[in-house]
């Protein structure tokens, strides 16, 4: 059987051009602005669709150790940059991690105005009408089809644009839904059982449901 083709996200891309840049996972989650925990979730997710390794950890002294690219990992570095410099991925799925600036108010709780977007609420220090680059994770984003009770500070009313079923974030019952708030287009991982429940279809209105604490500053 053939192998289907691993499909690359921008943050797939970016990450594995860190690491081999870098030393550590840690650090290149850190500038990417996102969570180690899901640095190493979306290299599990391209080895699985690798069908081999992408990065090898060697232990080093102290505790302390390196990540480096096996040649599998190199291979799809080098597919995914070469699309982007060739400008062929206009129909490739969006990135499962949305990219957000604003200006930065403080306050209980601190808020980031988004331009064209919503006030939201963050939970990290800046200074005040400091422009702040904010990164948001699909998996941190939680839809309903109406208000409820929960404990997110960010309730962001949006409608659904596309909802894809292949490509980043999205495989076997997992879905990826984008939806439009103002001017932004943000992502939400969902099952394939909500998608259906819910009834989410392009132009269904929703609401996103955002902790502060999933906004990161990037």
């Amino acid at each position: 059987m053939t192998r289907r083709e691993t499909v690359l996200a921008p943050v797939d891309i970016d990450l594995l051009g860190l690491l081999r840049r870098t030393t550590t996972l840690a650090e290149a989650c850190r500038v990417l602005g996102i969570s180690r925990d899901r640095g190493s979730y979306r290299l599990r997710r391209l080895a699985r669709a690798a069908g081999t390794p992408v990065v090898r950890s060697v232990r080093g002294g102290d505790g302390h150790g390196t990540t480096r690219l096996t040649p599998a990992g190199v291979a799809l570095l080098r597919r995914g940059a070469g699309r982007l410099a060739g400008g062929r991925r206009a129909r490739e799925p969006p990135s499962t991690i949305a990219s957000l600036e604003g200006y930065y108010a403080p306050g209980t709780p601190p808020t980031v105005q988004v331009p064209g977007g919503p006030i939201l609420a963050v939970a990290f220090d800046a200074r005040a009408d400091e422009r702040v680059r904010l990164v948001l994770d699909a998996e941190s984003v939680l839809l309903a089809r109406q208000k409820i009770e929960t404990s997110a500070r960010n309730v962001l009313p949006g409608i659904v644009e596309r909802v894809h079923g292949t490509g980043p974030g999205a495989g076997g019952a997992q879905r990826l839904v984008v939806v439009r708030v103002g001017d932004l287009r943000l992502p939400a991982a969902v099952t394939a059982a909500a998608v259906e429940s819910l009834g989410l279809v392009p132009g269904r209105r929703v609401f996103l449901y955002v902790k502060a604490t999933a906004l990161h500053r990037r």
